[in-house]
């Protein structure tokens, strides 16, 4: 049996698909310290699924027939322990069961796998609680292997225990009590401010670079170009200020691109002088993922209520953020994005 385990949250519906919970179980004993969520009819239920996936070092999301029961925000603990998981940027298995042509199958479940496959490839289907022993065995020490987090739990040697010798799990094990211990010190608790807690902060006078695309106007033709733009991460912070109280990931990329666009035109016209018009500025998809997980990274943003779709995820400026500009805030919001000279 491995000495060496992980804690991994369960993310699935309430008192829903046994069998294959039931597996998971057998599959990871040994492998594993496994937390589940639990119903959302128990008034804790949010507190303690938010709680594990703060704790845990990867998420298993089981989606089956059911979507679970909605909570007064309108949502399952299914969702919304998914959305947090992604807000923390855990390591996220997603098992989802296939469902045969015509099947009785929820519209909330519907859309909430539809959004759920629509932004990860790394999903794995199964039909019966007898495909999950094989599927995992591919899938776990693939998703180990891709996200490697750390020693996990470690079992102590029981021959090094009878001969009081310290043995090589004994010493991992107390780094590993320190550094849990450690985590556990820095972790705020969910009815604290999570707004001081910054994993990776960003300095705004740091610069990146995005790519994005546009429709240059020239003479009566259209031509689509594709640019890269450097943007300092001020500009960014202004950007969201100026965004409502929540917005949704649609909401953040129409903020960006009016942030695009105020230049584009610009650096677009000196490569091309006779273009009289720039229009429809948008940043790559991917270049957008990638500054959402910055952003949840640096605790700039954070997941706030959720709108009345399944689909809607709506997000929020932190505190913390708010108070990088400080007294400057007000005087920053009136001044115009300078553009580089020439």
């Amino acid at each position: 049996m491995p000495n060496r385990r992980y804690h991994i949250h369960v993310v699935c519906a309430d008192n829903h698909q046994l069998l294959v919970l039931d597996s998971i179980s057998i599959f990871f004993q040994g492998r594993a310290f496994l937390t589940y969520d639990v119903s959302s009819k128990l008034p804790k239920a949010s507190l303690y699924g938010r709680q594990c996936i703060d704790a845990c070092d990867y998420a298993l999301m089981v989606i089956g027939d059911s979507y679970g029961t909605a909570q007064n925000t309108g949502v399952s603990q299914m969702h919304l322990s998914y959305l947090n998981a992604k807000a923390k940027l855990k390591p996220l298995l997603i098992l989802i069961k296939k469902h045969h042509t015509g099947a009785n199958i929820s519209r909330q479940l519907q859309e909430f796998t539809s959004m759920v496959t629509s932004k990860t490839d790394k999903i794995y289907y199964y039909e019966t609680e007898n495909d999950i022993e094989q599927l995992l065995i591919q899938a776990y020490y693939k998703m180990v292997a891709s996200h490697q987090i750390g020693a996990g739990w470690v079992r102590v040697d029981e021959e090094a225990m009878e001969s009081n010798k310290p043995s090589v799990s004994e010493t991992l094990a107390a780094n590993l009590a320190n550094n849990r211990m450690t985590r556990q010190e820095n972790t705020v608790a969910p009815t604290q401010s999570m707004d001081d807690n910054v994993s990776k902060p960003i300095v705004l006078t740091d610069t990146f670079e995005i790519h994005y695309k546009a429709q240059a106007y020239e003479g009566g033709n259209l031509t689509d170009v594709t640019r890269p733009m450097v943007l300092a991460w001020q500009d960014v912070l202004i950007t969201l200020i100026k965004m409502p109280a929540t917005f949704s990931s649609y909401g953040l990329q129409s903020g960006i691109n009016r942030l695009i666009a105020t230049r584009a035109e610009v650096y677009i016209k000196r490569e091309m002088p006779n273009v009289h018009a720039v229009a429809r500025c948008q940043i790559s998809q991917d270049d957008l993922n990638h500054l959402q997980r910055q952003l949840i990274a640096a605790n700039w943003i954070q997941l706030t209520t959720y709108g009345t779709r399944v689909t809607q995820e709506l997000w929020k400026l932190t505190f913390y953020a708010k108070g990088l500009l400080g007294e400057k805030k007000t005087a920053i919001e009136n001044t115009l994005i300078p553009i580089p000279a020439s």
